[in-house]
């Protein structure tokens, strides 16, 4: 399986590297963290973190990366919403049943407040079941049962004081871009890909597409 999340290291004299999702309905990850906390505006949970363990993210630049405790922050959105591609074109973007599962696990926390803990972000049947409160078959699964369930997805621990995340951290982006910072371009070698057996489709209006693209097969412009 692809690794969906990406590691992007933060500019020289700030705190906290980027985090990115490729395709959320894809997740499969784990966070471990010393310490988290969230804030919020209409579109997103923008979260920020000391995280001491991040499974199943890469670094584009540098493939030989791992993971190591580090400050990050990334966001879940709270609802479906548009992005620019490539080319400058509006594309409608599915809030993902994982961003769902935050975004109702964060109602029940207070914004602000530090947590330590995990959080398993897997998109999978588990985030309709933690959202819904009901099985497959649409009945209500016992409460106790519920949250013994989610304790194998997710443990929080509220932290009195925290030491590596401030509360003038906790800052909504403001403007286009505000977020990851300068964006990053990326060239596809698509003729060794095509060579190694990897198979491309083009779309009704003309843009060829793949399923995934391993790092191997990019280069930063």
């Amino acid at each position: 399986m692809p690794r969906q999340f990406w590691f992007m290291a933060p500019k020289e004299g700030t705190k906290y590297a980027s985090v990115g999702c490729s395709d959320w309905s894809d997740a499969y990850s784990k966070l471990e963290f010393a310490e988290l906390a969230f804030c919020q505006d209409d579109d997103f949970y923008h979260v920020y973190a000391y995280a001491t363990k991040f499974t199943e993210i890469q670094d584009f630049n540098d493939k030989k990366w791992k993971f190591e405790p580090y400050h990050i922050k990334f966001k879940v959105a709270k609802r479906d919403y548009q992005k620019e591609d490539k080319d400058k074109n509006k594309v409608e973007v599915k809030q993902s049943r994982l961003e769902k599962w935050i975004c109702h696990l964060f109602t029940g926390l207070v914004e602000g407040a530090v947590y330590s803990g995990f959080i398993n972000l897997q998109d999978d049947l588990y985030c309709d079941l933690f959202v819904t409160g009901k099985d497959i078959d649409g009945k209500d699964i016992d409460p106790m049962v519920l949250t013994q369930m989610q304790k194998m997805s997710v443990g929080l621990t509220l932290v009195e004081s925290p030491t590596h995340i401030l509360a003038e951290d906790l800052k909504v982006p403001q403007g286009k871009g505000a977020y990851f910072g300068e964006a990053v371009v990326f060239a596809v070698d698509a003729a060794t890909m095509y060579q190694a057996g990897y198979i491309f489709y083009c779309s009704d209006n003309g843009v060829w597409l793949v399923d995934a693209v391993p790092p191997e097969y990019l280069r930063q412009l």
